[in-house]
Order: structure tokens, then C-alpha cells, then sequence
């Protein structure tokens, strides 16, 4: 019964007072008086603090509390669609999510399917405000009362991410369901990483994260999930000292060596053709590309879309750190998973790259549970594909493997061979007597005697 502060975030974030189900009235909550001897919420949530070779884990502090919130709450407003994965996660979206910011944004097929089972918010109506039990939003709220603040942004690394789960099933008394879902995502999460953790720097790919801003200026991300992520990928990230405010020339001096781009910018539809996107990136007058356009190794997160041109990187991604990896492992190593479909990152520079999401993909029986299945990872160690930063083949990683178990097998079937025929050789040798004029009829079998 506290509020909580994560100062891992560097913000405040209000958990309101959470009554336990033996008060059905909000007053009684209020006015009720706790036994602080008694353990109203058995189930625990533990927020891990090292929850990756670059994530920062949660540090929660003790703080006065702003305001009382009934729990289990079954009417739910968010304000960020990328808490909706969350939901579903927890099985909530259902029956306790019933106002989004924007139907049409929604990707989720089920949600498509279903979509007349929430509506959009009118933040206005204060009728509609008070009627609900919890609006979570992405930043803080001076009106307190029924918001809560879910804060979480480039600033926080991918697990750590994911990880916010567990301060949302506090809501809905299922922190069983959380803790056994982000223990799965992040089993997975580290299993691929320690899968990669062999490949050679030499072999190691630069990945740069790039955004076109509002003010027609660049950027080169490099806030704490993008080398988080990326370093976890076996990559290394472009970080040059300047990154933002860059001039287009500055950007295209920047990424030329990249061997692989992935674009961030929030582009409106006219602009989201690859000319469109040379002509706004400046390489629109020039035919001495950089590799990664030639190679064909721009990316975008916009993969999974639906109807109305919305991409699921936004509303998914948060709550699915492992498959963002394994997204990134992919497009430098489409060895490593041959049969793995990456699901946000699109080929930019390829057509017909990206997958609209429609209700037809919803799978009714696992809509409104809690969902269990988040794939399985195979221990195993992969050393790269032997390439440098240029895609020039410098190692035979992974095939030096193969070759030397090979030479081995011919080696020892060599040796046995030679040891069958070497004792063939033998039985077949006959001794010869030093007396010339009796040798032939003297001449006896030598038989080869083990020792």
C-alpha cells in the first residue's frame, strides 16, 4: 500500500494507494484501517535490477500517496496504444479495456475484430473521466485523480521496458501472470544473447539509428535503448560525438560506413517511397550510394501495418524486447534462425516488404486470456558470418567448426585404415634364413603377435 518511485525513469510515478477487494466502496478504502501486520497483496512483484549487459533495473523508493485506486479495475483508459500490448498480455483486453485515443491506430487483430467492445476517449468530458477506474498515460498528470503514469520512452532500455508489466498487473491482481510472462521474455531475451556472445569484434556489424526531426534537422539515436538493444544484437552503434541537430550533409558523412540504417522518422504518407526518402535524406544526387543502400540494408520499423497504415513497432514492440533482438539478429545474420520471420523491420529499399495486420489474424481462443506462448530459445553458440563491416569475408567463423570436426573424422578414419593395411602387410611378410642354399625351403610365416 505505496506509491512507488523509479528513479530509473528520472520521474516520478504515482501508484496509487491499491485497495484490497474486501472494501467495495472507494470511501470505505479510504477511511479503513490497515493492519500493518497483514499482507493484503500475497502476490509479489520483484523488479529486477540487472536485467541486461546495459539495462538499468528499477530502484523503487517509498513516497506519500496522492490518491486511492480499487482494485481490480475493469474500466481502463490508455492514453499510449503501446500499453495495450500489456493488456493482452494479461489477458485484460477484453473486458477491462474500454476507451483508446484512436480506434483506427489499433493493429492488434483481435482488437480490429472486436472493436466494438471500447471506444475513443473524450478527454473533455469530466462525466466520462470520473465514470472510469484508471486512465494510463505516458506523462505525468497534474490532475491526479484516476491517471496513471506509465513512463517509459527512448531513454529506457528494452527490458527494462518490457519489464513495466509488472507495475500494471498490480491493477488487475495479476502479478502471477507478470512475473511468469517477463520471466519467459527475458529467458528469451538473454538465450540469444548469450547465443551471439562468441561472434569476433572484427566480424561485428554498425548498425545507426537515424530520424528526420520536425525542424528538418537529423538525428543519430543514441539514447540508452538504442546501444542497449544493439550491443545485445552483437552490433555495434553508430555514435559519432555530434548527434543531433546535424545538417543532411553531416548525417550522410555520418552513416556512410553504416552496414546497416534503420530509419526512426515519423514520415507522412507521400514520404514513404524510397525516393522519397533519398531526395529527403540527400541522396537523391548522387550515384556513388552508400553500401547499405546498394546492399539494400535500409530499414524501418514499419513491417507490420494495419489497414489504415499504422505500424505495430508502436504498439507491440515495448512488451516483446526478445523479439526485437531477435529482429536485429536476423538482418545481419539470417543464418542464425533460418526459418525466423522478423516482424517489425521492413526492407526499406525492397517493395511488397511490409504485412497488413487484419482482424481475420485474430486467434479467439487465447483472446481475453492471459497469453503463455512467447516462443521457445535454443542454446547453441553462433560465431557470425565470418564477414567485416564492409562485407568482406575475413574469418571462416562457424565453418572452421565444421572443417576441423571433418578433418578430424578423415583424419582417425585415416589412421584406422592405415593400421588395418600395416597388419595385411605384415601377416603376408615372410623371414628369409641367412643359409642361401636352404631359404626356399626353410621360409616360414611370421604372424603378427599383439602385445
Amino acid at each position: 500500500m505505496n506509491m512507488l518511485r523509479f528513479n530509473g525513469f528520472k520521474c516520478l510515478l504515482v501508484l496509487s494507494i491499491l485497495c484490497y477487494l474486501t472494501h467495495p466502496v472507494l470511501s470505505d478504502c479510504r477511511d479503513a484501517t490497515f493492519d500493518v501486520n497483514f499482507d493484503y497483496f500475497p502476490d509479489k512483484v520483484y523488479f529486477d535490477n540487472d536485467i541486461g549487459t546495459s539495462n538499468s533495473g528499477f530502484n523503487p523508493a517509498v513516497a506519500a500517496a496522492t490518491n486511492y485506486i480499487q482494485v481490480p479495475v475493469t474500466n481502463v483508459v490508455v492514453s499510449d496504444r503501446s500499453f495495450i500490448s500489456f493488456l493482452e498480455i494479461l489477458g485484460e483486453e477484453k473486458t477491462s479495456l474500454k476507451y483508446v485515443d484512436d480506434k483506427k491506430t489499433i493493429t492488434s487483430p483481435c482488437l480490429q475484430k472486436y472493436n466494438y467492445l471500447y471506444d475513443n476517449f473524450n478527454y473533455a468530458n469530466t462525466s466520462l473521466v470520473s465514470s472510469v477506474d484508471v486512465i494510463f498515460t505516458n506523462k505525468p498528470s497534474n490532475t491526479g485523480g484516476k491517471y496513471v503514469t506509465i513512463s517509459y520512452d527512448e531513454d529506457t532500455p528494452a527490458l527494462q521496458k518490457a519489464e513495466w508489466i509488472k507495475y500494471m498487473s498490480l491493477f488487475f491482481n495479476k502479478t502471477a501472470i507478470a512475473n511468469e510472462a517477463f520471466d519467459k521474455i527475458r529467458s528469451n531475451y538473454f538465450c540469444h544473447l548469450d547465443n551471439l556472445s562468441k561472434v569476433p569484434n572484427e566480424t561485428k556489424k554498425s548498425i545507426a539509428w537515424v530520424s528526420l526531426e520536425s525542424d528538418k534537422t537529423f538525428t543519430i539515436k543514441s539514447s540508452s535503448f538504442y546501444p542497449n538493444v544493439t550491443s545485445d544484437a552483437a552490433a555495434f552503434l553508430l555514435n559519432p560525438q555530434i548527434t543531433t541537430d546535424l545538417s543532411v550533409d553531416d548525417l550522410k558523412q555520418y552513416i556512410s560506413g553504416a552496414y546497416i540504417v534503420i530509419d526512426m522518422s515519423d514520415l507522412i504518407t507521400q514520404y514513404s517511397t524510397l525516393d522519397a526518402w533519398k531526395n529527403l535524406f540527400g541522396y537523391n544526387q548522387t550515384s556513388d550510394l552508400p553500401r547499405f543502400l546498394k546492399e539494400k540494408l535500409l530499414f524501418r520499423t514499419h513491417k507490420l501495418l494495419n489497414s489504415n497504415g499504422n505500424d505495430d513497432w508502436s504498439e507491440s514492440s515495448a512488451s516483446r524486447p526478445d523479439l526485437i533482438l531477435q529482429d536485429l539478429i536476423a538482418i545481419q545474420y539470417p543464418s542464425y534462425q533460418k526459418d525466423y520471420v522478423v516482424n517489425w523491420f521492413n526492407k526499406f529499399a525492397e517493395t511488397g516488404d511490409e504485412v497488413v495486420i487484419s482482424a481475420d489474424k485474430c486467434n479467439d481462443a487465447t483472446f481475453g486470456l492471459p497469453k503463455t506462448d512467447f516462443g521457445t530459445c535454443v542454446p547453441t553458440k553462433f560465431l557470425g558470418d565470418g564477414r567485416n563491416n564492409s562485407g568482406i569475408q575475413i574469418m571462416d567463423v562457424g565453418r572452421n567448426e565444421v572443417s576441423l570436426v571433418g578433418s578430424l573424422l578423415l583424419l582417425g578414419l585415416g589412421a584406422v585404415l592405415l593400421a588395418v593395411s600395416r597388419r595385411k602387410y605384415r601377416e603376408r611378410f615372410v623371414k628369409l634364413r641367412d643359409e642361401p642354399v636352404v631359404q626356399m625351403d626353410s621360409v616360414k610365416e611370421v604372424k603378427e603377435v599383439k602385445v
